[in-house]
């Protein structure tokens, strides 16, 4: 089937209310159920990717705007593990796919329905457990038996009991040891949904059939197993209603197209470039002129002067007679006595101090 070839869009087309718009178009609140405590470290450490892209290739890529918008529209409830943007991003640069083909994936990731979880978690094989059990050696060849000898005695009987019970109890414990761990759905990349949605659409678009293995080498980079691949299908065709034609509508693929651009663009907002040289920029120097009028203001005040009676403020003790400080006087200083104030004697003493503690009559 040929695909319709759309305009390119423009980046005229876009402001920060289609931003907005998108931002409550993919928002998705969180659900009622308690937050679940935090995996473990090493639990998803195989599932990460080898090689990732550059920050600055990620930002620049034309594909950004797709990986963004196909890691907001993974159902939250799939998987504990969250979708990286980079994954889907090297996943996309290795597809090689036009973006009317990832507009029909987007507008397949978009129609998934609520039980497309709770299938997918259901259906999708664990992967292959990595440690094998080795054989246990048998209770006739450990040597604490010995065969055709003559009976011991009771009390012999009971030590080699003993001895029997605890070699058991070492062997029970070594196969607990041995066993193969048991996975969780949660240790599968949810980034598999979005591959699911790939190969369909490239399916459905393209007259070319290629084994699972193609997808999952090229692809995936290994990430999955085939049967996680097919399984996933299976689900994705399910919850669609095995119906793909009526996602393949102009209307539809135009929307997924400005989507996936509003993506990008919310991204960039989000995530700016230069965001370390602007935190880490130095501060301007403050300007340097009045200097001189700053430090002249800051001398004629006095550091470190008490407070008495009415609160005026007094020079130091050694100083000859109470002055203060003139507010009309220039910004270079200048004092006034206490004759200035023209207040009687009597009410200055009794004011600033008690009598014959130098005050000048």
């Amino acid at each position: 089937m040929a695909a319709a070839k759309l305009d390119a869009y423009s980046d005229a087309e876009f402001d920060d209310d289609h931003d907005d718009e998108y931002f409550s178009r993919t928002y998705q609140p969180l659900s009622n159920l308690p937050t679940p405590p935090p995996s473990s470290r090493n639990s998803l450490a195989s599932q990460s990717p080898r090689t990732l892209p550059e920050e600055g290739e990620l930002v620049d890529s034309a594909l950004l705007g797709p990986a963004v918008h196909l890691v907001n529209l993974v159902p939250t409830a799939a998987s504990l593990a969250n979708a990286s943007v980079s994954v889907v991003h090297e996943m996309l640069t290795l597809a090689d796919l036009p973006l009317e083909t990832i507009a029909l994936a987007v507008c397949i990731m978009d129609s998934l329905g609520t039980k497309f979880s709770r299938h997918w978690r259901l259906v999708c094989p664990l992967p292959p457990a990595s440690t094998t059990a080795s054989p246990l050696p048998s209770p006739g060849s450990s040597p604490g038996l010995k065969r055709h000898t003559l009976s011991a005695r009771p009390a012999q009987q009971q030590q080699q009991q003993q001895q029997q019970q605890q070699q058991q109890q070492q062997q029970q414990q070594q196969q607990q040891q041995q066993q193969p761990k048991q996975h969780s759905i949660d240790v599968v990349g949810p980034e598999v949904i979005i591959l699911a949605a790939l190969v369909l659409a490239f399916k459905f678009l393209v007259d070319r059939h290629e084994p699972t293995t193609y997808y999952a080498a090229r692809w995936g980079a290994g990430r999955w197993s085939c049967a996680q691949i097919n399984a996933t299908e299976r689900c994705v065709m399910a919850s669609l209603q095995y119906r793909i034609l009526p996602l393949w509508d102009a209307g539809l693929i135009a929307d997924a197209l400005r989507d996936m651009k509003r993506a990008g663009r919310y991204h960039h907002h989000r995530h700016p470039r230069h965001h370390r040289r602007t935190l880490h920029a130095p501060r301007p120097a403050l300007p340097c002129a009045g200097d001189a009028t700053l430090e002249a203001r800051k001398r004629s005040l006095s550091a470190g002067s008490a407070m008495r009676g009415v609160g005026l403020q007094m020079t130091p003790a050694g100083a000859h007679g109470y002055c203060f400080l003139d507010p009309r006087a220039p910004a270079g200083g200048g004092y006034v006595t206490r004759e200035v104030l023209k207040l009687p004697a009597e009410v200055h003493r009794q004011t600033l101090g008690a009598p014959g503690d130098g005050l000048v009559a």
